[in-house]
This record gives structure tokens, sequence and C-alpha cells, in this order.
């Protein structure tokens, strides 16, 4: 396809220049074959040409159809290129009507265009090969001046490849979202048929615990009972991972933000992960700052995803090691970070972690090479969701550090001071 500068210098050209009976019964020959030689110099150094000839150029290998329409729609004039692009011969259909090309649904419009057109105007239709299909064609069309019959000079253009590929690409986008929203149906209805077996196992297993039908002679029992119990709310805060990404996938989460002081939040995370800490033997610590800062955010997302990645960090900590659980406010909004002494991440996966995590669908990226696991993920869409970032540093044998940085719309200008329950609390550690 020719440049559109080149189109437009001899379009202004053309179509202020009045073609007499001869130009349009009997078109100038083609330049030799020793002008085409000069044709590429010719083109791009502006000289060597005469305009003539350059149009005969563009009219005989350019992909561009130039004819002269009455606004009445016969066609009075078209270019040479017009047999090698649709296989049709010029002079038969010189004087006719140029709806006669084009496929019936386009008449009405096209007729409408030409008998209106005071300025260039653009309408895309089908137009008819000599193989009798039908091919995307774009219709340029422009009012010629200086013409007392009122002509209209119309740029034809293929299309067809484009509207195809245009085609194609709407149809895989629509398969994509199909597909995505039947993953997310499939992840919804799967987590509510797993949570229904899994709460009879939870509930029965408590039942036996509190020995309501005799009492359990062998302690071991009662340890296996203990463990079937973990395992089963581990499964079950999994579960419900699943379905949160399911509705992320489709687009179901919506946010309930409300005012709640930082402390709270750091403090329900650590009392819910105390029992972790006792039973691998790492301590969970706090900053210790008096001033509180007051968050305007969705409460239980955020602390969830602090909840799972405190979780972790405790998984991949070894006994006496610590974690440092902290919030701080600052000019650019509230930074909360988990900081742990444990075995730290190889280079080569943090790559992928860090790279997993500046994806758009994060959770996808995850679930095809592992980079990252489910509630990383979910921490990611959470805080995406408060408009905020996550960002991971870690070191092998150094431990890992997660901050999240949430936006300043989440922090308030109200600050408190921390009551003194609170900073007995978040001095102590869970040993």
């Amino acid at each position: 396809m020719l440049p559109l500068h080149i189109w437009n210098s001899f379009w202004k050209q053309w179509a202020n220049t009045p073609l007499t009976e001869t130009d349009t019964a009997n078109p100038t020959p083609l330049p030799s074959r020793k002008i085409k030689s000069k044709a590429s110099t010719a083109l791009s150094n502006d000289d060597g040409l005469t305009p003539q000839e350059k149009y005969e150029f563009l009219s005989e290998y350019g992909s561009h159809i130039l004819c002269l329409v009455h606004r009445g729609g016969d066609c009075t004039y078209l270019s040479r290129n017009f047999e090698s692009i649709t296989g049709l011969g010029c002079e038969a259909q010189l004087g006719h009507k140029l709806t006669e090309l084009v496929h019936p649904d386009f008449h009405e419009r096209l007729e409408t265009l030409l008998a209106d057109c005071e300025s260039a105007q653009s309408l895309r239709c089908k137009l008819k090969h000599a193989d009798g299909k039908w091919y995307w064609y774009q219709f340029l069309v422009h009012p010629r001046q200086e013409s007392p019959a009122g002509e209209l000079v119309c740029v034809v253009e293929n299309i067809h490849e484009h509207i195809l590929a245009q085609n194609t690409l709407q149809k895989a986008r629509l398969e994509a979202e199909l597909a995505l929203r039947s993953r997310s149906e499939f992840l919804a209805n799967m987590s509510h048929e797993l949570r229904t077996p899994l709460n009879a196992v939870i509930g029965f297993s408590q039942i036996i615990e509190s020995e309501i039908f005799g009492k359990i002679e062998n302690p071991q029992y009662m340890d296996y009972i203990r463990h079937i119990q973990e395992s089963g709310y581990d499964l079950l805060a999994k579960i419900e991972d699943l379905l949160e990404i399911a509705n992320i996938d489709a687009g179901r989460v919506t946010l309930s933000k409300e005012e709640v002081y930082s402390s709270e939040i750091v403090q329900h995370v650590l009392e819910s992960q105390s029992h972790h800490a006792n039973a691998a033997r790492v301590s969970l610590l706090s900053e210790a700052q008096e001033e509180d800062s007051l968050l305007y955010v969705d409460r239980l997302k955020l602390q969830h995803i602090l909840g799972h990645l405190v979780s972790n960090a405790i998984k991949f900590s070894t006994a006496g090691g610590s974690i440092m659980l902290s919030a701080l406010a600052g000019e650019g909004g509230m930074e909360i970070c988990v900081r742990d002494t444990g075995a730290g991440i190889q280079a080569g996966k943090l790559d992928a972690i860090v790279m997993a995590l500046q994806e758009d669908n994060c959770w996808s990226s995850a679930n095809e090479n592992s980079a990252i696991g489910l509630g990383l993920a979910l921490t990611r869409e959470f805080v995406a969701l408060h408009g905020g970032q996550v960002s991971v540093d870690s070191a092998p044998g150094q431990g890992t550090v997660i901050l999240i940085s949430l936006p300043r719309e989440c922090v308030r200008a109200t600050m408190r001071h921390k009551t003194q329950e609170t900073m007995d609390f978040l001095r102590q550690a869970v040993p």
C-alpha cells in the first residue's frame, strides 16, 4: 500500500483538474520501461517524473481504485488498476451505476452519501469481484471542485483482509471472555461443592473432640482430631480463596470500605496467627509507635491478605525466627510491611515473582508458571482494588520483605495515640 502523503498530493492535483472526454475515453499510455526503472528513485526523491507519469504509476500499481461518479451514481471514470484488483473490466462498468458493484444491503447508504456529499465522507461496504464473491472496501468520497457536472471523486480501498483480521480478533476476544467466565463459574461451583463435605468433616471432628458420646481413652486420638480440624480449616480457607479469585475474574468483587485504625488490623492479624507461631516457635513482633493512623479500607480483605502473608512467613521460618508486622503512614500513603527471618527466595524465583506481580492478570500468571502462590496472588488483586501495589524483596538465608503500599486516599488525616493496652500487646513477642 502506498503512503498516504503520496495519495494526498495527487488527490488535490487530480481532483481540481477537469478531465476532458479524451482523458476519459483514451487514458494516457503507461510510461516506458525506461521510466519505470526510475520509479523507486522518483517516488522517493520527488524528481525525474512528471506528475502525470506519477499518477500513471499510482493508477497501475497502487492498491486504491480512483473513479469519478455523478451524484446520481453514474460512473464516468475508473483507474486502470480496477481490473487487476477486482478482475472486472473498466469499459463494462463506465456509464453504469456505481451501486451495481455494491452489495444490495449498502445501496441506499451509498446513494444517500453520493447525493448529499458536501465534504469528504467515507463508507464501508461490500463490492463484487469477478469470482462472484463480495469483498469489503472503504469508499472515500469527496466533491470535485470546478466540476460543472457536480462530479465526485471516489477513492476505493480494499480492506477485506483488515476486516477479516478484526473479526478474527473479535472472535478470539469473545472466546477468551467465555473461557474466563466458564473458569470462574467452575471455580465458584467447585468451591461450593467442596465446602459442604468439608464442613461435615470439621463438624464431626468437633463433636468427637467434645466427647459428647463417650470419653476417648487414648490421648493420641485427640491429637489426630486436632490435626483433622486444623487441616480442615486450612483447606476451607484455600477454598474461600479460590472463590475470591473466581469472583475477581468475573468482576464481581467490590470493596466495602470503612474507617479503621491500623493498630486494630495489626492486632487482629497477630492474634489470629499466634497459635501457628506458637506451634512453629516463631516470634511475632510489631512496631510499637505511639501514633495510630486512621485508614479507609476494606477491613476484612486487608486482614485476610495480611493473615495470608504472616501465615506464609511462619511456614518458611525456622524455630527461633521472628516475623515483624508494621503499618507506617507517610506522605505518600500507608506502607504495611511483613518482614521475616526465614529461608528467603532464590534470585531466579524472585524475578519470576516480581514479574508476575506486575502483570494485569496476576492469578493467570501464577496458575501458568507457579511463580506465586494463591495467597500472594490474592494479595496483589485486593491491593490493586485499593489502588495500591505489592513489592517483594528477598535474599537466600536472610529472609523476605513484602511491602504493601496503599495510596493517600486510603489514609484519613485523623490520627490518635494508641491505647496502653494496644501498646502493651504490640510490644510483647509471641514466643
